[in-house]
């Protein structure tokens, strides 16, 4: 009985610490009261690698797909697939850390600038 009680609170405090953390995370609103992925605030993206949801790392480059789809009617796959004659190993977490370090070292960006970089380094690989 006594542990049941010390696992009940526990989880009860972690559920309170958890909710207070995503509290502090404000996300743009898109459309629909979604939040665009692509006009988060670098320091905030940062923050919702630590305490935001699972998948946070794919929902952007997934996003980074359709942007240069739009702009270029190119796929990720096929700026990768180009950039990597150069002879460069592009996979998911090397795409996925240039957004990171961009964000760690540009925290005053927003997302969308770190998809426009990833481009571009893939772009000029390719050229």
């Amino acid at each position: 009985m006594k542990n049941c009680s010390l696992a009940l609170i526990a989880m009860v405090s972690m559920l309170f610490t958890s909710v207070a953390l995503a509290e502090r995370l404000e996300l743009p609103k898109g459309m629909g009261g979604v939040a665009d992925i692509g006009t988060i605030p670098c320091d905030v993206f940062n923050q919702m690698l630590v305490v935001g949801p699972q998948g946070t790392r794919l929902s952007l480059l997934t996003w980074a797909d359709g942007y240069y789809y739009a702009r270029t009617e190119k796929t990720m796959d096929e700026l990768v697939a180009a950039a990597k004659q150069s002879g460069e190993s592009w996979d998911f977490e090397r795409l996925t850390d240039h957004f990171t370090e961009f964000c760690a070292a540009n925290p005053e960006a927003i997302t969308r600038d770190a998809v426009v970089s990833l481009g571009n380094e893939l772009i000029s690989e390719a050229s």
